[in-house]
């Protein structure tokens, strides 16, 4: 950075310098002079080049598009603060120059020449910013009903989401109130059959005592069939005895009749028929024992043979 020179510019020699209308010059130089160095010489000011290095910062950030209050916010972040603010009306009388008396009224005309385009620069100016302005309020609603519809569409999407979930859950939920109920029947049938089958295994354990009963019913008639066969048999034998016996006795009889005079044949036939009852007598007994049967039941029917 170079340093800066003892050179001091009037207003008319700084708007040459920045290629800026005079008029502009000093609308800037009133407006931002706490920032502005100046220095008196006589009756008019006089400005350094520190001056003209925060006329140029002026102009470039002009011609950024920044407002004179973000143009003020920079420079005062940038320098520090300078004199007073003096009267425009008069540093515009200070800044003219004694020689150039004789074209006030060329300088008056031009100058409102100046602020005429002045004026209309700074009104197309707001023109612009107004337009730039507008651009930017429909691009921030078309941006806005741009997210409007993102919002509309991600909630739109959230129902349909939150309702295909739900008619899922629902269709889950009445599923299984389905299956608990087809659940239940099946365990009430496995219930009743498990009861039909404890009720038919009693029957079936009722059947088998009775079975049982049944067969030891038969068991018990086929003893008793047994008994009453070998019981037979030992009256059949008994009466077979009973009539050899009978049969032997008549003819016993018989002899005894024929002998009857014979006191020794009679005495004989005696012996042989008491020796018969004896043998008879003994029979029975034993036929009475296979039995099983109280003695003198087999002994009557040979007492009755006997008389």
């Amino acid at each position: 950075m170079t340093e800066p020179t003892n050179k001091k510019y009037t207003v008319i020699e700084l708007a040459e310098v920045l290629n800026v209308p005079r008029t502009t010059i000093t609308d800037w130089l009133v407006r931002y002079s706490p920032y502005i160095d100046y220095k008196i010489q006589g009756k008019r000011k006089v400005y350094t080049e520190l001056s003209v290095g925060v006329l140029k910062e002026i102009s470039e950030l002009r011609n950024q598009g920044l407002s004179s209050f973000d143009i003020e916010e920079e420079l005062a972040k940038r320098h520090p603060v300078h004199g007073e603010i003096a009267d425009k009306q008069q540093d515009v009388e200070e800044e003219i120059e004694p020689d150039e008396s004789e074209n006030t009224s060329l300088v008056i005309r031009k100058s409102m020449t100046e602020m005429g385009e002045t004026i209309k620069n700074t009104l197309l100016e707001m023109n612009r910013r107004i337009e730039e302005i507008e651009k930017m309020n429909d691009a921030n609603a078309s941006r806005a009903n741009l997210w409007f519809a993102v919002v509309v569409i991600l909630m739109f999407a959230l129902i349909a989401t939150g309702s295909f979930f739900y008619l899922k859950i629902e269709k889950s939920y009445t599923d299984n109130q389905k299956l608990l109920m087809e659940n239940r029947t099946y365990l009430t049938e496995l219930k009743n059959a498990q009861q039909q089958m404890e009720s038919n295994r009693n029957v079936i354990l009722q059947k088998d005592t009775e079975i049982r009963k049944l067969e030891s019913g038969l068991e018990k008639q086929a003893n008793e069939m047994k008994e009453n066969e070998a019981a037979k048999q030992a009256e059949i034998d008994d009466l077979k005895t009973r009539n050899r016996i009978a049969e032997e006795k008549l003819k016993l009889l018989k002899e005894l009749d024929g002998a009857r005079n014979d006191k020794e044949k009679m005495s004989q036939l005696q012996d042989t028929i008491t020796k018969q009852e004896d043998e008879l007598n003994s029979q029975v007994k034993k036929t009475e024992e296979k039995k099983d049967v109280p003695p003198g039941t087999g002994t009557e029917p040979a007492k009755e043979a006997g008389k």
